[in-house]
């Protein structure tokens, strides 16, 4: 009898060994999953126009606190949509244009490369507007000396720091020149080039980058000259080629947006002069966003979230407007953060 007991009990406590063995291995296993996809993506964080107004050589408040959570964030890369510096006034000297870049170079670049994180750039209005040739003359002896330190994986780097393409975690990036908004026919044919190849075609997606967006969000930029000329014409270029998102800046607002199947984000801005959205009562604010690719999704299927500077407060997506209305076209909003196919 005390031996059936016995017996009992020590099949009972095996039972009960099992059972706690599988209840606290699947929350591990599940843990180690989650870990192992968001380190198998890519992870970006997404910066642009952290400039003052015109001339100013120093970053403000907003730029210096990002920088300081890069550290934390851990990106895979950092990319930022153009006006890095202050530029495009008639009566700044070479030597004025030098210490604005040396200014940039001490304050955001040196940072980000102390820590090896890749870093990408597209050139701005007030970085290197095409009618204001000693920006560009600065810009570009600024960049030639920084070109092997930015930890990417060139394509194309002929026509570098204008427009480029690289790749990073088998995403393809083009980098091309949209500081105003006629970009150059000879820019358009080799993007069409880059996207054609080979290198291209085989990655898991592809995604442009470029200052000026293709179509206004904005009240200040709704009119002729502050988008993409032609930005249907580049719509279909873009979807004939697959390219899956358009990263842009210049607006100075946040708003992941999509059109024809093609993400169109927004970048907020960290330096002056955040924007108001055409039609809409939204206070303006200052953003920055994160956008991750899991491993074995499509890049327009990206979660992407904006935060605001010092509070680092998540943006609602569901608090910006549904769609905007811009003198060139309608762009909707991407609710919870994917791309809803038209």
């Amino acid at each position: 009898m005390i031996y059936s007991m016995l017996s009992f009990l020590g099949n009972v406590f095996k039972v009960f060994c099992v059972y706690v063995f599988v209840l606290f291995s699947i929350p591990a296993f599940g843990q180690q999953q989650e870990v192992k996809t968001i380190k198998s993506g890519l992870s970006i964080l997404l910066i642009s126009d952290l400039n003052d107004s015109y001339g100013t050589i120093g970053y403000n408040e907003d730029v210096k606190d990002v920088l300081s959570k890069i550290k934390d964030i851990q990106p895979d890369i950092v990319l930022c949509a153009g006006d890095m510096v202050a530029g495009q006034k008639a009566s700044l000297s070479l030597d004025h244009l030098q210490q604005m870049w040396s200014s940039f170079n001490e304050t955001v670049l040196s940072p980000i490369q102390k820590l090896q994180i890749p870093f990408a750039f597209t050139m701005g209005n007030h970085d290197a507007s095409p009618s204001f040739l000693l920006d560009r003359q600065a810009s570009k002896e600024f960049w030639m000396h920084q070109k092997d330190q930015l930890n990417i994986s060139y394509v194309d780097s002929a026509h570098y720091p204008f427009y480029f393409s690289f790749i990073q975690n088998k995403i393809f990036f083009i980098s091309w020149d949209a500081s105003s908004s006629k970009v150059p026919e000879e820019v358009k044919a080799w993007m069409s080039k880059q996207l054609k190849s080979k290198v291209a075609r085989k990655a898991k997606g592809r995604i442009v980058f470029g200052h000026l967006p293709l179509f206004a969000i904005v009240e200040a930029k709704n009119k002729p000259g502050e988008v993409v000329d032609g930005a249907d014409g580049m719509l279909k270029i873009f979807n004939e080629f697959k390219v899956d998102m358009y990263v842009s800046g210049h607006q100075h607002a946040y708003f992941p947006a999509y059109k024809e199947n093609v993400v169109l984000m927004n970048s907020g801005c960290l330096g002056s002069g955040a924007r108001k959205f055409i039609g809409s009562t939204l206070e303006p604010q200052k953003a920055y966003a994160l956008i991750h690719i899991p491993a074995g999704t499509k890049v327009r299927d990206a979660d992407i979230q904006g935060f605001k500077p010092i509070s680092h407060e998540m943006i609602s997506i569901s608090q910006l407007p549904d769609s905007i209305v811009g003198f060139n076209g309608v762009v909707r909003r991407i609710d919870d953060s994917k791309i809803i196919n038209e």
